[in-house]
């Protein structure tokens, strides 16, 4: 016999959560309930991501949406869902680029609070890229991601006074980040995009990490993943203006 919308729910939130349910509002078991269905039975079956990357990609949600609060749940989700702690961090870790310094020190903070209440020793450093080598390695990265042509073109047609802008954007956003290790570079775009697409109001960026996710092997199934991921958390205004972007770059067949 088939589970009802709220015992798949409750199925899903016992197998991630040991105490604290993201969606359980005490003042309001109302909005609760229709939260927790919501979130852990329609979302959870149009998901083809596995549990483990769907928890990662909520947590880089909650990073950039600057909502730290359900952040501890959700790190202990994606490690009983079978990632990583290293996986764990660098996914809230990459989101710094895009989402700033702030939301990241905050998200990274109740992330360091869950390995101690559970005994997990700090993540290794993971940069693969000194001072001398940063700015080449980010290069080669993002040329490799948007073509060659159209990263040269960029870079030599910018004004003199905005080229530190594109120089940041190899040293810093891909040198700095992309060429960390743990995370490949299709882990590392399809969070990008979920990072920018909960942003909102970024869409020039939001469709071309849209075409970068296809160009590394991203499929548009994995982008409509991470736009559902993410729908309870940015409302359907940002998502309908994500899925603009992915229809854009990958219409559906």
């Amino acid at each position: 016999m088939a589970q009802t919308r709220e015992a798949a729910a409750n199925t899903a939130v016992q197998r991630l959560f040991t105490k604290n349910d993201p969606t359980d509002i005490k003042s309001e078991p109302e909005l609760s309930s229709i939260s927790k269905k919501f979130i852990y039975n329609d979302i959870n079956k149009q998901i083809r991501l596995s549990t483990a990357k769907q928890e990662l990609l909520t947590l880089v949600v909650l990073t950039a949406n600057n909502t730290p609060e359900d952040i501890p749940a959700h790190v202990e989700g994606a490690l009983r869902a079978g990632a990583t702690p290293e996986q764990v961090h660098e996914s809230i870790f990459h989101c710094t680029p895009y989402v700033a310094l702030p939301k990241v020190k905050t998200a990274l903070e109740r992330f360091d609070q869950v390995m101690e209440m559970l005994k997990i020793k700090p993540c290794a450093p993971a940069g693969t890229t000194t001072d001398q080598t940063r700015h080449e390695a980010g290069l080669a990265v993002q040329r490799a991601i948007f073509g060659a042509e159209n990263i040269d073109k960029m870079n030599a047609s910018a004004p003199a006074d905005q080229k530190h802008i594109n120089d940041y954007l190899s040293a810093n956003c891909f040198g700095d980040y992309y060429t960390r290790k743990v995370l490949d570079v299709k882990e590392r775009e399809l969070i990008t995009f979920t990072a920018i697409v909960t942003l909102g109001g970024c869409e020039p960026q939001a469709k071309a990490h849209a075409a970068a996710n296809i160009s590394v092997g991203n499929s548009r199934q994995d982008l409509l993943d991470a736009l559902t991921i993410a729908l309870p958390y940015i409302g359907y205004p940002r998502t309908l203006n994500g899925l603009s972007c992915v229809n854009a770059i990958a219409p559906s067949k």
